[in-house]
């Protein structure tokens, strides 16, 4: 992998991680498409995934905030009012992450296999557009709360399948619970930090495992990927207030298809 290349994959990265067109299966496919193109692990696909989460944590800064006084509330006396205006975000969060890393453990046995071959991620991008379609039958106006946060992160720990997309899966499950289109948004993106930790720590067994001049790729895919989040981020909670997913939905069915019977 030279520095084109990683500069395409991190721009890829930041771009899919939070549209719902699945960066994972992105991942995949363009690496199928890069000559000798290897990782011990997946600890390439968890570094790209790192930098999108420092973007998030920047741009959601104020509610992280918000929610760490709110957890300290627990303890401390004078974080307890914090606490209780915001338990309801904080503890669907924590129920969202025990399924999201019993499955995801589960699956990451099984990662050579499953993220060597295209024709997962062919299938997981239909499966995605059919999520996409489906949710967008659904308006709700309801709040998040930890049974529904559960069921969510049920479907976040099944989206380690690459092609499934995290945060459209998660975005689309919410709504057909009902929660409202702007919270599911936010809760999408803010459940995948404890995900996106936990992912990292378990990859970090690699890191030794990469040579020096990989080194320098990763982090030029790392800060591509860190940057373009930003706009993914924001164009997503302008878009989803405004717009339907089906567009979102179309393109995953094509690319989908494709990949399947072409690639």
């Amino acid at each position: 992998m030279g520095f084109f290349e990683a500069i395409l994959l991190g721009l890829l990265q930041g771009l899919t991680e939070f549209l719902p067109v699945s960066s994972s299966g992105h991942l995949v496919i363009a690496q199928s498409m890069i000559k000798d193109f290897k990782e011990p692990g997946l600890l390439f696909d968890t570094i790209l995934h790192l930098a999108t989460f420092c973007a998030v944590i920047i741009y959601f800064r104020e509610k992280i905030s918000l929610l760490l006084k709110a957890f300290f509330g627990l303890f401390l006396y004078k974080y307890r009012i914090t606490y209780y205006d915001n338990k309801r975000f904080l503890w669907a969060i924590f129920y969202a992450s025990i399924p999201t890393a019993i499955i995801g453990l589960t699956i990451e046995k099984f990662s050579d296999t499953i993220f060597s071959s295209t024709v997962y991620a062919g299938y997981g991008l239909i499966i995605t557009s059919v999520l996409l379609v489906i949710s967008d039958n659904f308006n709700g106006n309801k709040a998040i709360d930890s049974v529904k946060g559960f069921w969510v992160g049920v479907m976040q720990g099944i989206s380690v399948m690459p092609g499934i997309s995290r945060s459209g899966s998660t975005i689309a499950l919410s709504v057909i619970l009902g929660i409202k289109r702007e919270e599911a948004v936010e809760f999408s993106f803010l459940m995948s930090l404890p995900a996106v930790f936990g992912a990292v720590l378990l990859q970090s067994r690699h890191i030794t495992s990469i040579s020096e001049e990989a080194i320098l790729h990763y982090i030029v895919a790392a800060f591509v990927a860190f940057i373009t989040a930003f706009f993914a981020i924001h164009f997503m909670i302008k878009f989803i207030k405004k717009a339907s997913l089906k567009y979102f939905a179309i393109y995953c069915l094509i690319v989908g298809i494709i990949t399947v019977v072409w690639l």
